[in-house]
C-alpha cells in the first residue's frame, strides 16, 4: 500500500511539483523537508500531540538523452534513509518511453509526496494518529519495467513487476519465483478534464493470495475551482476467503487568490478487516513563497465496526521544497 498513504498522476493541476535545480545540463537535483504539529483523539480511546519532521526526500536525476536515470533516498523523522526511486528512462521519441528500475505505482488521485498534496491526510485511512485504519488498495513503490505512450489529450501505460504490494512503502517483494504484479492505466487529458482509469493484479504463491485492483478518478476545473471524484475496488482472494476492500473520495480545491486556497473532501471506505470509516475534511492551504507551503487540516471520522466510534485531526504542516 502506499506510504500508510499517495499518486504520479495525482493532483494534476493543484499544486506545482518539486523545482529541480539545475547543476548543468546534465545533472539536476530537487527535494523537501516537511514538518507538522498534530494532534489526534479517538472516541473513545487514546488522543496525543506531535511536533516534528514528517519526512524529507532528495532526488537526482542525469539526463544523457535519449537517456534519464533518477534516483532518490527518502525518510521519516525516525530510522534510517531508504533508497526510493531507482529507475532509467529510454525516450523512444513520439511519445513513447520505457523505464526500468523501481518506481511508483500509477494508481491514486492523491499524491506520494506531501509537496504535492493539499492536505495533510488521505481520502483513504481515517482519521491519523490514535485508532486510525486504511484502506489497503493504492500501491506504493515495486520494481520492474513499464512502457508507455503519451499523445494530444491522451496518456497510457502498462507495468510488469515484482509485485504490486510490497512488504513496505518503498519497495515490492523482489522476488519473480512466487508471482508477479502488473498494472495498466489509461488517461484523457482535456481542456478542464482529466479521466484516469487503471487496472491492477498480483498473484502471491508464498501467501496463496490473488489480489485484484480497481481505480478510477476525474478532475474537473472551473475557473479558480476544482472538483474530483475517486473511487477504487480490490479483491483479496485468499485460502481463507475473500475481501474487498474499497473507498471513495470527493472533493473540491477553491483558490482565492495565488496564495490562499480552501480544501474540502468527503471520503469513505472499507478495509481488509470489514471496518467502515466516513471522513470529513477542511483544509485551507496557503502558499507562502514558491518554494514554501504551510497546509492546515480538521478531518472528523465516522467508524463502523471499530474499537474507536469518531476519529478528530487537527494539523498544521510546513513544507519547504527545491
Amino acid at each position: 500500500m502506499r506510504f500508510p498513504l499517495a499518486g504520479v498522476t495525482a493532483l494534476l493541476t493543484a499544486l506545482p511539483a518539486l523545482a529541480e535545480i539545475k547543476i548543468n545540463e546534465n545533472l539536476g537535483v530537487s527535494g523537501y523537508v516537511v514538518g507538522s504539529a498534530r494532534y489526534a483523539k479517538a472516541d473513545p480511546g487514546d488522543n496525543n500531540s506531535t511536533l516534528d519532521i514528517d519526512a524529507y526526500k532528495l532526488a537526482a536525476s542525469a539526463y544523457f538523452k535519449p537517456v534519464t536515470g533518477t534516483v532518490s533516498f527518502f525518510g521519516f523523522s525516525s530510522g534510517d534513509p531508504v533508497l526510493l526511486d531507482a529507475y532509467a528512462t529510454y525516450d523512444f521519441g513520439g511519445g513513447t518511453t520505457l523505464t526500468a528500475g523501481k518506481f511508483l505505482s500509477w494508481l491514486g488521485y492523491e499524491a506520494f509526496d506531501w509537496t504535492n498534496m493539499t492536505q495533510i491526510s488521505y481520502g483513504w485511512e481515517g482519521s491519523p494518529g490514535a485508532a486510525n485504519i486504511a484502506s489497503p488498495n493504492i500501491p506504493a513503490y515495486h520494481s520492474g519495467v513499464k512502457l508507455e505512450n503519451s499523445g494530444d489529450g491522451y496518456s497510457m501505460g502498462i507495468a510488469f513487476l515484482d509485485s504490486l504490494y510490497g512488504p513496505t512503502y518503498y519497495k515490492g517483494d523482489g522476488d519473480l519465483d512466487n508471482g508477479v504484479g502488473a498494472e495498466v492505466y489509461y488517461t484523457y487529458k482535456g481542456a478542464a478534464t482529466t479521466a484516469f482509469f487503471s487496472l491492477a493484479a498480483q498473484t502471491d504463491d508464498d501467501t496463496d493470495t490473488d489480489v485484484f485492483t480497481a481505480d478510477v478518478w476525474l478532475q474537473h476545473v472551473i475557473g479558480d475551482t476544482t472538483l474530483a471524484a475517486e473511487y477504487s475496488w480490490s479483491s483479496f482472494d485468499t485460502a481463507s476467503g475473500k475481501k474487498e476492500p474499497y473507498f471513495w473520495l470527493l472533493f473540491i480545491k477553491q483558490a482565492f487568490s495565488p496564495k490562499v486556497a480552501l480544501v474540502g473532501r468527503i471520503a469513505g471506505g472499507e478495509v481488509l478487516s470489514d471496518e467502515e470509516f466516513t471522513k470529513f475534511t477542511f483544509a485551507p492551504l496557503f502558499t507562502v513563497t514558491p518554494n514554501l507551503e504551510v497546509s492546515t487540516e480538521y478531518s472528523f471520522t465516522d467508524y463502523k465496526n471499530h474499537s474507536a466510534d469518531k476519529g478528530h485531526f487537527l494539523g498544521a504542516q510546513m513544507r519547504f521544497k527545491f
